[in-house]
């Protein structure tokens, strides 16, 4: 005799002589409109071969039975009644017999039942641990649909030496309905399913295996289109189905219904049972996808408990992208500064749809999440990136390089901070730069959302306005001016993009009398950088500089060895300036620096005594220190003792402010040797000595790899 809630029960065999055999009979004749009916000699036959089970209560008898065979063929209990007295369900009756038959039946594959469709039990079946793989018509006149329920045992079969075979080499992830419903329609591409979409990406295909719970068959028994079931249960063969140990199952849900409403529905009841599912495989699954925010919510209780990870399908793909490129997602130190470039990972896309949203502009929240979410989850084509200094946001950039003639920057926004400005200039250069660096002759700004500092920003650095946002050519050429007319002239004859808008840079390019005008030459290059006009006669200089003002001034590879951060405000500044002795110099040219040691470079692993990096000479001031010091103090890294020592401490000595602006740093330093050689003359760099064109276009492209 069991007591369990102060109800005292018995389970019991019921045999033919048995006292309850009439009670069963009974039961069975008063419940045959749902039970179909059972003639008597059957009743007891079957308790001749004790294949009836009985609920005893002491002093009323006989309040639920069930009935099953047996199908030596395949192995499966077929259960053919399961019923309860009226006055008695709701007490936990059914699930007591099916667990009395499931320990008596161990050594089969599981149990399979018929159960007629508008009858409207699924949610019992369901809950009971069942799942509905298969229907088929019924026998009655009516035509009902009979809904196939099967309670699978968990024993190992082919089927689960199959999925072990499909998942051994790859990351298992099982899917929550949603996510499976909308990977398997073709036709849906709204927002929801784009993001559920992400995890078909071709390179994901090698990364991991997709996998269903069975609890999937109950989802799609609730769809009330027969065509649809049908074909929605021939896609559930595209995945693989993860087997779960039932015992272990039946545990976990009593173990997580603490995380689900007090009342559920049939769709709650269908999440617990899927969690579960899951929770229980036989094949290790640490991740769970869905797009079910309530689901979302609890992730961290679950994962604390039972080491699963519920995880929105576009933040897997970022784990995953993360973990196959590494070194991309390390944090990037901004010019030797403490302010750091760093990609969005997991985690972190609601906090930034909230702090970078265009609210002021009418952008609505929705649509901005949704975006981002888009460019997130595509992380082979799209590049996104937050800039931030002391963990405080300051901007929000993405990439895309769908194109190969341009990099295309669809969002583009900073937050008020007080070097707004000088970090907004610095991310534009590094823009355009980029896109450059990796042979494409456009950045395109298509943010649509840009305020009118950016807007300003843009127009100051050559960005013209075009239909599809804000263009900027930077063409990494070093050649004549002819030869650069006619690459620009090809490239706008390609293409209707608005490219055309640079063919008066081409006519001009073809004209000898302005080649002799360094400040129209010069102003080209700076509109098309990096570009270089080596027939052009624009004044060129080698500098000299000692690695610590280079460090400061412009050399991230030396500022990223010091110990120290340089100055943000100032290390991230593309204009600068350097003071040297007095000694005339020509402007606007151009500067190849010549960086020299210091005394605290002894564990340096860079390339000194070397031209380092070539700039933009945008002016030359003549003064004394005090007079220089105070224009200028704003540019430089220099304290006034500094500009006084370049005047050997004479307050009425004047010295140069060399003004310097959106250095390129080479690729290949040259060292001081190789100099004399390619120059084929003799010099000296104690100070800074003008060069031929013909000379800076050598060591221009050594420098940068060009023609290499």
């Amino acid at each position: 005799m069991v007591q369990e809630d102060s109800l005292k029960f018995s389970i019991q065999e019921i045999g033919a002589t048995s006292q309850h055999l009439k009670t069963v009979i009974n039961l069975g004749n008063a419940n045959s409109e749902t039970l179909g009916f059972l003639p008597y000699g059957a009743f007891e036959r079957l308790a001749e071969e004790g294949r009836i089970i009985g609920f005893i209560v002491p002093e009323v008898g006989c309040v639920g039975y069930l009935l099953y065979g047996i199908s030596r063929r395949d192995y499966r209990v077929k259960l053919t009644h399961l019923c309860v007295d009226k006055n008695w369900q709701k007490r936990g009756i059914a699930k007591k017999l099916l667990q009395y038959l499931k320990n008596k039946t161990q050594h089969l594959y599981g149990i399979l039942l018929s159960c007629r469709r508008d009858y409207n039990l699924d949610g019992m079946w369901a809950s009971l641990g069942f799942v509905a793989p298969h229907e088929r018509p019924g026998k009655s006149k009516e035509g009902s649909i009979l809904t196939e329920w099967w309670l699978d045992y968990g024993h190992h079969s082919l089927l689960t030496n199959l999925a072990y075979q499909q998942t051994v080499s790859k990351l298992c992830v099982a899917i929550d309905a949603n996510i499976f419903f909308d990977l398997v329609d073709n036709e849906k591409f709204d927002e929801e399913g784009k993001e559920s979409k992400v995890l078909i990406s071709d390179w994901l295909e090698a990364e991991i295996k997709l996998c269903l719970t069975d609890e999937i068959l109950n989802e799609i028994n609730r769809n009330s289109d027969s065509i649809q079931r049908g074909k929605l249960r021939a896609a559930t063969s595209h995945f693989t189905l993860l087997p779960s140990a039932q015992e272990e199952f039946d545990k976990v849900c009593q173990n997580i219904r603490k995380f689900f409403p007090n009342k559920m529905t049939s769709s709650d009841a269908s999440d617990l049972r899927q969690i579960a599912r899951v929770i229980t495989s036989q094949i290790n699954a640490p991740y769970f996808i869905t797009r079910d925010k309530r689901l979302l919510g609890i992730e961290e209780e679950i994962y604390q408990e039972f080491n699963l990870t519920i995880i929105h399908p576009i933040d897997l793909v970022l784990k995953l992208d993360q973990l196959r490129r590494e070194n991309e997602y390390q944090p990037e130190l901004l010019g030797g500064t403490n302010i750091i470039e760093k990609r969005i990972q997991s985690g972190e896309i609601d906090s930034i749809i909230d702090l970078f949203l265009a609210y002021s502009q009418g952008e609505r929240k929705p649509d901005f999440g949704k975006n981002i979410r888009h460019l997130v989850s595509n992380t082979e084509q799209f590049k996104c990136f937050t800039i931030s200094q002391n963990e405080i946001l300051m901007a929000l950039i993405v990439y895309d390089r769908s194109e190969d003639a341009e990099l295309k920057i669809p969002i583009f926004r900073f937050r008020d901070t007080k070097i707004t400005s000088t970090i907004l200039r610095r991310c534009i250069f590094q823009c355009f730069s980029t896109a450059a660096n990796e042979n494409r002759q456009f950045t395109r700004i298509t943010e649509i959302y840009l305020d009118d500092t950016t807007i300003k920003a843009l127009s100051e650095d050559g960005f013209l306005k075009t239909e599809s946002g804000w263009l900027r050519a930077n063409l990494a050429i070093s050649d004549r001016a002819v030869d650069i007319s006619s690459y620009i002239t090809n490239l706008c004859k390609t293409s209707s993009k608005g490219y055309d808008k640079y063919l008066p840079f081409a006519d001009i390019l073809l004209n000898q009398d302005l080649l002799q005008k360094p400040e129209i030459m010069a102003d080209i290059e700076r509109m098309l950088y990096p570009a270089k006009i080596t027939d052009a006669e624009i004044p060129t200089y080698i500098i000299p500089i000692k690695s610590r003002w280079a460090k400061e001034l412009f050399d991230k590879e030396l500022a990223e060895e010091g110990i120290w951060r340089a100055k943000e405000e100032l290390a991230l500044r593309r204009e600068v300036v350097y003071y040297s002795s007095k000694r005339k110099m020509k402007y606007p040219g151009r500067i190849l620096w010549y960086v020299t040691s210091s005394p605290d470079d002894k564990n340096s692993s860079a390339i000194l005594g070397a031209i380092r990096a070539c700039s933009r000479l945008d002016e030359v001031t003549i003064g004394k220190p005090k007079d220089l010091y105070k224009k200028f103090r704003r540019l430089g890294i220099y304290s006034f003792q500094d500009v006084l020592k370049t005047a050997s401490n004479n307050l009425n000595q004047e010295i140069k402010a060399v003004k310097f602006s959106d250095t390129e740093l080479f690729i290949h330093p040259i060292k001081f040797t190789e100099i004399k050689t390619m120059l084929n003359r003799s010099i000296q760099l104690q100070s800074s000595i003008e060069i031929y064109p013909e000379e800076f276009k050598m060591l221009y492209n050594r420098g940068t790899s060009i023609f290499i």
